[in-house]
């Protein structure tokens, strides 16, 4: 993998900027998380979403980025206001990453799932030099697998009973993309556009 910038970049998107999360987003993240329908389908957010676990999470984010484990973006708006999140959890050694996003509820439908998933998968191959990408969903999350088939992620498998959240365990779906096929989806979207 490539040599990372010094901080978390800011990635814009034409209707999006992904930018380091700070401490002031935890009242927002709070917000947004705490919704039983954003967390339905998380496997690290707990409903009801406690007190001081988005200040919690954002401040491991510097350190997971300096020693080049992953990196989470806030993504906001053009106004600034913060919908969601997306992250990258990569391994070196294998050259590749981890996808994870959410987004607020009332940001659902909009295409700004795929758009801010996009521009990580991007930012993956681009910037991390990463061979591939991959990305999991629970059971009966179809939005996700809309979100990553839209990205143009194969399916790859089912992992059976795989997580146990709320006491029950759960299938998860497994999707990935290659450095190639992305590249090549990106220059066909662009020449079509």
């Amino acid at each position: 993998m490539a040599r990372l910038p010094a901080s978390i970049p800011t990635l814009p998107t034409a209707r999006l900027r992904l930018r380091p999360f700070v401490a002031a987003d935890a009242v927002a993240v709070t917000a947004l998380a705490g919704d039983a329908a954003v967390s339905r389908y998380l496997l690290h957010v707990p409903h009801p979403y406690p007190a001081g676990l988005a200040e919690e999470w954002i401040a491991t984010h510097r350190d997971a980025w300096t020693q080049g484990q992953g990196a989470s973006w806030a993504v906001t708006l053009a106004d600034g206001g913060l919908i969601g999140t997306t992250s990258l959890r990569w391994v070196r050694r294998h050259d590749h990453a981890e996808l994870g996003y959410w987004l607020g509820s009332a940001h659902w439908g909009h295409g700004f799932a795929v758009e801010a998933a996009a521009r990580t998968i991007d930012f993956a191959f681009s910037t991390l030099g990463c061979a591939r990408v991959f990305a999991q969903h629970l059971g009966g999350n179809d939005r996700s697998a809309r979100v990553l088939a839209r990205l143009g992620m194969a399916a790859e498998g089912v992992r059976r009973a795989h997580i146990k959240k709320a006491g029950a365990y759960h299938d998860t779906y497994q999707f990935g993309v290659l450095r190639d096929e992305f590249m090549a989806q990106r220059q066909a979207h662009a020449a079509g556009a």
